[in-house]
């Protein structure tokens, strides 16, 4: 039986076509854009901070949202907690790392998006009965990786920036947490 060209061209295209379309429904994680990955993060993150019976909301972030961040970054959050874990006073962050705030406001919106190269760097503002506040809590620098958008770093209006604090040595635990 002899097939033309065209006829073994058609079918290999129909057969193809499902493969085509199940790679493209994987994707679609990849396919949001830095605005609407920041903003998911945020809404599911700004309920964990608020709530009293969370310390460290961040624990909870990288608990169940480490693919949001990189590997640098959540290897980092992740040292401090347990530097913190074992001491009883204070030698870790001591301010909300992704609001930059101790005492978080009741919402949080996402403002403009730059980006740098690879880079995207959005910024983050709080926001009290309806107002959004004049200048930018935190800005968020993000990038995509393997398909998905990941944190790589926070910068403050004071100039400073998560990695940076998270890789200045810290201060040595005085009163190690008793075991019981």
């Amino acid at each position: 039986m002899k097939i033309s060209m065209r006829k073994a061209c058609y079918w290999l295209v129909l057969l193809m076509l499902p493969c085509s379309l199940a790679a493209q429904e994987g994707s679609k994680e990849g396919s949001k854009s830095p605005r609407e990955f920041v903003q998911e993060f945020y809404k599911w993150y700004v309920p964990k901070a608020l709530n009293s019976k969370i310390t460290r909301a961040w624990d909870a972030a990288l608990k169940y949202k480490s693919a949001a961040f990189s590997h640098e970054l959540a290897q980092l959050l992740r040292e401090d907690s347990a530097a913190q874990a074992k001491c009883e006073e204070l030698i870790g962050i001591d301010f909300d790392p992704f609001l930059n705030t101790q005492d978080p406001a009741n919402g949080y919106e996402v403002g403009e998006i730059k980006q740098n190269d690879k880079h995207y760097r959005a910024d983050i503002y709080s926001v009290e009965s309806g107002k959004r506040s004049e200048k930018s809590r935190v800005s968020a620098d993000i990038v995509e990786n393997k398909g998905h958008w990941v944190f790589v770093n926070f910068f403050y209006s004071d100039g400073g920036d998560l990695l940076k604090i998270l890789k200045t040595p810290r201060s040595k635990c005085e009163a190690p947490r008793s075991s019981l």
